[in-house]
């Protein structure tokens, strides 16, 4: 049996592994944390941007309706009137159920985060 190697050079290559395993575990850490909030960035532009498309969407819808409720009463102030009156009343519903709304809203974002993040 040689014995070439003393216990202080041992004591120190089992140093330098346990460094390098330590900065490659910080590494990897550090990686996985970008990776997560890259994740959840992607996920609040997503829903940014479809909020966005759904707000101009229904802009637009509710631009139409005071037309055709302009036809309908037979003056603009009159139609779109009633397009403020029926903004009032969504604004309305939305404010007495706004807890529930929001509540809602984060449980389905929690749900999808906790989906991604399975492993």
């Amino acid at each position: 049996m040689n014995r070439d190697y003393k216990l202080g050079d041992i004591a120190s290559c089992i140093k330098n592994d346990l460094i390098e395993l330590g900065v490659t575990k910080l590494q990897l850490l550090k990686l996985q944390g970008f990776e997560k909030l890259s994740r959840i960035g992607a996920l609040l532009l997503w829903n940014i941007i479809v909020i966005f498309l759904a707000f101009f969407a229904s802009l637009f819808a509710f631009i139409a309706l005071g037309f055709w409720f302009s036809d309908l009463v037979g003056n603009f102030a009159g139609g779109f009137a009633l397009v403020l009156l029926l903004y009032v009343g969504i604004f309305g519903i939305l404010f007495v159920f706004r807890n529930a709304i929001c509540t809602g809203f984060q449980n389905k974002f929690l749900r999808e985060l906790e989906q991604e993040f399975r492993v």
